[in-house]
């Protein structure tokens, strides 16, 4: 069993990581110190939230605990600080074309800005779709390619250059941590569904 504990908020995480007595495949079992007895074995409520691992797929096993960690301790051991911003117009015409976003397709206006979270690999694009102006959110894969997976329309805030910068900021922040948690709590115990 390995205990992570961070003092100033008393989040703690024990990890069980085992085969699986009935197959070869890994085990993975999270959860806090109400789930462990005496002696630090895990409780029949850890076991039912157990996850199970292919025997060769080690990777994706220590993958689910890393994304397990940054859920659980993002505000203290995980700060994502690689930020990378580009507007490719200026705050005022922004704004205009936003007035004019219902007359303007994606052809037109298809990068207006840019927000990147370097450190985890995703961006968000301010963009005009089906004539509505949002975010749309994507992934950077390791070969370079960019997938495009979510348009959110949202109103953000067009005061100035760092005001607009802030807004995508916090909304790829909640992105980021919405998938995470995502992929946490929904996979089905298969590691080829679990995103990597």
């Amino acid at each position: 069993m390995l205990t992570i504990y961070e003092p100033a908020t008393d989040n703690e995480l024990l990890i069980w990581v085992c085969e699986c007595r009935n197959s070869d495949n890994i085990m993975v079992i999270t959860a806090d110190r109400s789930c462990s007895d005496i002696n630090d074995m895990f409780n029949d409520v850890a076991w039912k939230s157990a996850k199970y691992f292919k025997c060769d797929d080690y990777d994706v096993a220590v993958d689910y605990v890393f994304k397990k960690l940054k859920y659980i301790f993002k505000d203290k051991i995980f700060k994502g600080n690689h930020y990378k911003f580009k507007s490719n117009y200026n705050i005022e015409d922004i704004r205009r074309i936003e007035i004019d976003a219902k007359d303007l397709d994606y052809e037109d206006y298809y990068d207006l800005a840019t927000f990147w979270d370097i450190d985890e690999k995703y961006l968000c694009d301010l963009i005009i779709l089906d004539g509505k102006m949002g975010l749309r959110y994507s992934s950077e894969k390791d070969n370079g390619d960019i997938e495009n997976l979510y348009f959110e329309e949202v109103k953000l805030n067009l005061g100035s250059d760092t005001t607009l910068m802030l807004n995508m900021k916090e909304r790829l922040e909640k992105f980021i941590y919405d998938n995470l948690e995502y992929d946490i709590s929904f996979n089905n115990n298969d590691s080829k569904d679990i995103k990597i």
